[in-house]
Order: structure tokens, then C-alpha cells, then sequence
């Protein structure tokens, strides 16, 4: 949401052999090279655009990538590469920021998950017998009506 920090995490720990960049649009925005006096965010890269101007933080210890004051110009992929002793791997994290209004914002709820973790979530519903509709992606993944026996996901 417009406004939040956003954190793109690694899944790992590091050590002073792993180089860890982060790309947006193809221009490197950030990078952990061995030890903490070789990592850069941005402008420091000598790539940088400023666009991201002192809203980049890296976890030295993990490598992950929070991004403060997101705005809608932020939304896009960016890509993890990781470079250890014989392994090299490459992610792609997809960031959509969305407008909200300040009456929607204040009845939502925040809920942090890493990937491959199962997340729960919990609608506050003034109608609990009314249809529901959850979406992924503009994309219906669940419907639910106010019948229990009829409920229906992707999968079904």
C-alpha cells in the first residue's frame, strides 16, 4: 500500500564469501559484497537513479531488501541474484503498490509472510451469511456463500 515499507527477503544468512545484488528494471540498486564495508544501496552503486533516494535498507546479516515509502512508480519486478561457492541463484519479486483511501487503510491489517509459508487470512465481515469473493491478482481464487456446503476454491 502506498506510503507502507515493503521487505523482499532472501531466505538466507550471509557470509563474507556471497555477493547478494537486487535489480529494479535491470538497474542494480543494491549489493552485499563479502563483508558490510562492501555493500552499497542505489546512488552508492554508481547505477542508481535516485529514485529510491534514502528509502533502500539492507539487512547485512540476511541480505534482505526493505524499501521505505513505497509509492506507485515502485511497483515492478525486481530480481535477487545470490553468488555463493558453486551456487548461483536468481528471484524475481513482483511489488504492486495500490492506492487506498485513508477510510480503507484504517480497516485493514497487516500480515507479513515469507515465501513458501502459509498465511491466514481473516475478513472482519459485517454480513457473515453474504456472499465472499477472495481475489489474487484480479484473479477469483475463493468464493464463499452464505450455504458452507457450497464452497468453492481454485482447485474445485
Amino acid at each position: 500500500m502506498k506510503g507502507d515499507s515493503v521487505t523482499l527477503h532472501t531466505g538466507v544468512e550471509t557470509n563474507k564469501q556471497d555477493r547478494i545484488r537486487w535489480y529494479f528494471n535491470d538497474t542494480r540498486i543494491a549489493q552485499i559484497s563479502g563483508d558490510i564495508s562492501k555493500s552499497c544501496t542505489e546512488v552508492q552503486c554508481h547505477e542508481g537513479t535516485e529514485r529510491f533516494r534514502d528509502r533502500l535498507k539492507l539487512d547485512h546479516q540476511t541480505g534482505s531488501l526493505t524499501i521505505m515509502n513505497i509509492t506507485n512508480t515502485d511497483s515492478g519486478d525486481y530480481k535477487l541474484q545470490i553468488n555463493r561457492i558453486n551456487i548461483n541463484s536468481e528471484n524475481i519479486s513482483s511489488v504492486t503498490v495500490h492506492d487506498v483511501s485513508a477510510a480503507e487503510r484504517d480497516k485493514m491489517k497487516r500480515k507479513s509472510v515469507n515465501k513458501g509459508e502459509p498465511v491466514t487470512l481473516d475478513p472482519v465481515l459485517k454480513n457473515p451469511n453474504g456472499l465472499k469473493t477472495w481475489y489474487f491478482n484480479d484473479t477469483i481464487i475463493a468464493e464463499i456463500t452464505g450455504d458452507q456446503s457450497k464452497i468453492c476454491t481454485d482447485v474445485q
